[in-house]
């Protein structure tokens, strides 16, 4: 499939910043500002109110950052599937204290509980399936693609089965204001300032997901475990292992491969754990072992992070925030430029660097917080030189963005302040 244009996008606080190129060449932008309601809901800014000694008892914010983990530089950075955090853990106790108080008395039953989707589907169902470009596929028809009754198998096939509801339907206002503030937070350290509007789902006895993607809701989807040790078996979420959506690169025909070699299984608990991925990976649910009671289903409230957006942390000054960012936008237009260009081969996905600046506003370390970046093997251009051994250089267009991006970073310079300031930069390629 020939690729008409590439979308590099750089996003610079406080609006979306898209370049554009013509059509013809490796990279295409527009301007295209966003609108997602779940945003910070707080009063407070990514900035700090100032420099002066505050005496702040509020507990750490949420972050996929582990204390005390130091990160390798950006350029040594590597594609990272899956991102875990138990940060989350207060208000999701919080959050499976109201739903046990929902379900506590099965002989009680409120309007409420009607509300719940009990959302039953098969690869066969729906317009999606009758829609399907698929269907109309040429290929289909060739001898030997498919195997009698292999399309009818397919449409009996089990894609979702579970019970749903919009979160901020079912728990208390306050609560759900408080994990829509946190939510936001925990994005804002991969460089994502807000989230869609979430689902809280319940899985009981034989309740599962297939394999499936979805990709256009956000750089990153989310999981947040309110389940129980011991409530129930499987559950986990299934992601398929870089290698197997890569597998003849390094295939060896002497490897067996079982089940372990070709999906991650990332169990449902403990409770309070959220977990991001790249929804571009195909990925489900495990089918869940258990009763059809409620008080002891998989219960995840799960959703999509998105709005790319620069985030400051740290005792950022207020009254400098025009001049650090004029400073940072004005250093990462050669970096657009050189992304933008066809010296660099195409790669999708999302990057944010995370860069901790010292008291003397010098970078003292640039980081990948959070990297899915791949490359084209579409756009892929082989041999782009040869070395000082005549030896020949193959594109490496992944390494080409991460280095170019570390070099302008780690240049940046900003004015004197207290040390222990950071800012996540996200680059989102399409």
């Amino acid at each position: 499939m020939k690729h008409h244009c590439y979308l590099h996008s750089l996003v610079v606080l406080p609006t979306t910043v898209w370049l554009t190129v013509p059509d013809t060449q490796r990279t295409a932008l527009s301007f295209v500002p966003a609108s997602i309601p779940h945003k910070r809901r707080r009063a407070e800014s990514l900035w700090s109110a100032g420099t002066e000694d505050v005496v702040d008892e509020k507990p750490p914010s949420p972050s996929f950052l582990i204390e005390n983990e130091v990160l390798p530089p950006l350029h040594e950075s590597e594609y990272k599937q899956a991102l875990s955090t138990g940060s989350l853990s207060p208000i999701a106790i919080g959050l499976r204290e109201a739903y046990d108080d929902h379900f506590e008395d099965p002989r009680q039953p409120n309007g409420d509980r009607f509300a719940w989707d009990p959302w039953f589907v098969t690869a066969g169902d729906g317009r999606k399936m009758a829609n399907d470009k698929n269907d109309d596929d040429e290929s289909e028809t060739e001898p030997g693609n498919t195997i009698d009754g292999e399309r009818e198998a397919l449409k009996k096939q089990v894609q979702y089965s579970l019970k749903r509801i919009q979160t901020s339907l079912f728990f208390p206002e306050e609560k759900y204001n408080t994990l829509v503030d946190e939510l936001v937070e925990l994005g804002n350290s991969i460089g994502l300032t807000a989230i869609s509007p979430p689902w809280t789902s319940m899985y009981t006895d034989g309740d599962t997901q297939n394999f499936h993607t979805d990709s256009n809701h956000g750089p990153m989807a989310f999981v947040l475990s309110l389940s129980r040790e011991g409530d129930f078996k499987g559950g986990e979420t299934m992601i398929l292992k870089p290698e197997i959506l890569d597998l003849w690169r390094n295939f060896e025909a002497g490897n067996a491969l079982e089940c372990g070699n070709i999906v991650r299984y990332i169990p449902a608990t403990p409770l309070g754990r959220c977990i991001a991925f790249d929804p571009r990976v195909p990925h489900g649910v495990n089918r869940v072992i258990g009763s059809n009671d409620p008080r002891t289903a998989r219960l995840v409230i799960h959703g999509w992070f998105n709005e790319p957006e620069v985030c400051w942390f740290g005792p950022w000054n207020e009254s400098d925030r025009g001049e650090n960012t004029a400073t940072l936008d004005a250093s990462l237009q050669p970096l657009v430029e050189i992304l933008g260009s066809s010296e660099i081969g195409r790669v999708v996905g999302y990057l944010a660097a995370r860069v901790e600046v010292d008291e003397y506003g010098s970078v003292d370390h640039v980081s990948a917080v959070c990297d899915t970046v791949q490359a084209d093997v579409e756009d892929f251009q082989g041999i782009v030189g040869y070395d000082e051994a005549d030896r020949p250089v193959m594109e490496d267009a992944v390494g080409d963005v991460r280095l170019n991006v570390y070099e302008n970073l780690k240049n940046l310079q900003f004015g004197e302040g207290p040390p222990g300031r950071a800012l996540v930069v996200p680059f989102a390629f399409e």
